[in-house]
């Protein structure tokens, strides 16, 4: 196996990160990759003989998530031109297959970032309420030692 296209990383370290523009596909020897949405979500993970980052290099977009070595990582680099020779051999309905599940895995970290959005939304909301409720609660509170004044004047 040619040294260059291997490629090792320890445990956290960054394979590519999101946005970056795509270099290589990784075949994973031994290990696993985890990965993260812009906003650091966890995706997903993948593991021995698994390919990743192929989808960018087919499509030649930039990365659409963050990879991230769980494990110690060895992984075979294969260049976007070798891809392209693979994928080319390979018969339309597996082409039109990945294609199908790229557009579901992109809808699928899409759907994982709104209902962190919405999460985050409606805990803030809910905190939000809570601080409305102790003020009503003081107001009350405030208001019931005014009337308790009030009625020992009258009692005077």
């Amino acid at each position: 196996m040619n040294k260059k296209l291997v490629g090792a990383w320890n445990p956290g370290e960054i394979i590519y990160k999101f946005g970056d523009p795509p270099d290589y596909a990784y075949l994973i020897v031994t290990g696993e990759v985890e990965f993260y949405s812009e906003k650091n979500i966890k995706l997903g993970h993948a593991g021995p003989s698994e390919v990743f980052g192929e989808i960018s290099c087919y499509l030649n977009r930039s990365h659409s998530v963050n990879a991230k070595a769980r494990t110690h990582l060895v992984a075979k680099k294969i260049q976007k031109h070798e891809l392209s020779k693979i994928i080319k051999k390979t018969h339309p309905v597996v082409i039109g297959m990945l294609r199908g599940t790229y557009h579901r895995l992109m809808e699928s970290n899409s759907k994982a970032e709104n209902y962190i959005k919405d999460v985050e939304k409606y805990s803030m909301m809910y905190n939000k309420s809570l601080e409305e409720a102790e003020n009503i609660k003081n107001r009350i509170d405030t208001i019931k030692e005014k009337l308790d004044n009030v009625n020992e004047k009258k009692g005077d």
